[in-house]
């Protein structure tokens, strides 16, 4: 199910349409749709880690949502670079539709090292993000101009 099909009860504060994907941007977690056949790799994201980091600050705990509704491929040596930079993300849950894309959850679980739990439904990831999100009390560090 796509974000913009869903019945998501907090409200979205920001969208981000890029090349690779489509980013919603939440007061405490981001859920990510990477378009369809794309390779996802550590170019390809410097643009939507520079957005999260600007809206969210340096220092946030953020949970991150993968909503797997399309195919693409994931550079397993980048993700590893990506857990290690990125320490602002507390949680992760993948939301996957199809049985290939629950096996490369136990590839990511070797190296995300937070809690990260797989869902079949979107909204059930939501909560679980916001729940362990507010166990956290996450900080939101933006700048004041």
């Amino acid at each position: 199910m796509l974000v913009s099909d869903s019945s998501i009860e907090y409200p979205l504060e920001d969208i981000y349409i890029l090349k690779i994907g489509t980013f919603y941007l939440f007061k405490d977690f981001l859920i990510s749709e990477f378009n369809e056949g794309v390779t996802v790799d550590w170019e390809s994201v410097q643009e939507i880690l520079h957005i999260a980091e600007s809206y969210y600050g340096t220092n946030a705990s953020i949970a991150y949502i993968s909503n797997r509704v399309h195919n693409y491929s994931l550079v397993p040596q980048d993700w590893l670079k990506f857990f290690k930079a990125r320490k602002s993300i507390n949680v992760m849950a993948v939301v996957s539709y199809n049985s290939r894309e629950r096996s490369n959850i136990l590839l990511e679980k070797m190296f995300f090292k937070n809690k990260i739990k797989k869902f079949y439904n979107l909204n059930e990831a939501v909560e679980w993000a916001v729940s362990c999100q507010r166990k956290k009390k996450p900080i939101k560090n933006k700048s004041i101009a």
